[in-house]
């Protein structure tokens, strides 16, 4: 059984069948799970905690959300070079932050851990020209939608995930990598469809959000970081998890600045699409 506490209200607890969010008690002195988890994880109950973190950050995010940002906003062409934008600032941050820890995990010498970032160098490498590709191909100079289009939840993302890396112990990465590449593996073909259905015809601008799906490599990367995190000590599993549910909670709770108009989109986007250029 591993258990690990996320927030001040939500402990996640597993064992290598299911997990569940205990919520501490009246009578702390009698919560066996307020007291550090001390034992070695397993495949089964690390894939289960980090499961469990997800979970909890989803409905902590549900709980905070506003009736303006509650409501499912209709994809549109404008929106999809947004979320394209932010994809682009997700991927790019990738290979040189995980360079960074694979350094910072060498020089400790935690081989697995900088095994692990070494790969996620060589797996992410390229994927933000798979953005800027997908822009391009809606009519777009992709460089100068990107610069202009940063999405809040991108940028927060990027800028806890180095965070994560230049503490004095980057093992958040883990949970940060574990967190984006789980909830992308949940895409599935049904939403890429979705996708295609606002794209104008003969123009595939779903490269990269099909490589970060569950049609892609995602569903592989994320049984990568349960076994390394399975291989954890207690505390790095503890970490693991909770930079796991800080990430998704981020990722669930997009910031206001996400939720902007149409014409406010329309507005920062260059004006030099055939596709998107305004009537």
């Amino acid at each position: 059984m591993e258990w690990v506490r996320v927030s001040p209200l939500a402990i996640v607890v597993a064992d290598e069948q299911r997990f569940w969010i205990h919520h501490p008690g009246w009578f702390p002195s009698a919560d066996p799970f307020l007291t550090p988890m001390e034992c070695e994880g397993s495949l089964a109950s690390t894939r289960n905690i980090l499961e469990g973190a997800l979970c909890a950050a989803q409905q902590a995010a549900a709980l905070e959300r506003t009736p303006d940002t509650a409501t499912e906003v209709p994809l549109t062409l404008a929106r999809w070079v947004w979320r394209l934008a932010g994809y682009y600032h997700t991927t790019h941050s990738t290979p040189a932050l995980m360079q960074e820890a694979a350094e910072k995990f060498a020089a400790a010498g935690r081989t697995a851990l900088a095994q692990y970032a070494i790969s996620k160098c060589v797996d992410e490498g390229g994927h933000d020209d798979l953005a800027l590709e997908d822009i391009r191909s809606l009519g777009y100079v992709a460089e100068q939608v990107v610069q202009a289009c940063v999405p809040a939840t991108a940028s927060a993302l990027v800028s806890y995930f180095t965070q994560l890396v230049r503490a004095d112990d980057p093992i958040g990465c883990i949970g940060y990598a574990y967190a984006l590449e789980r909830m992308a593996s949940a895409i599935q073909q049904d939403h890429i469809d979705q996708v295609v259905a606002i794209l104008p015809r003969g123009v595939d601008a779903t490269k990269c959000l099909r490589v970060h799906s569950g049609v892609g490599y995602d569903t592989d990367h994320v049984e990568d970081a349960i076994a390394v995190a399975a291989q954890a000590t207690a505390r790095e599993r503890e970490a693991i998890a909770r930079t796991c549910y800080q990430t998704a909670l981020l990722r669930h709770a997009a910031p206001k600045g996400d939720y902007l108009s149409e014409a406010a989109l329309q507005s920062l986007l260059p004006a030099s699409s055939l596709w998107l250029a305004p009537a």
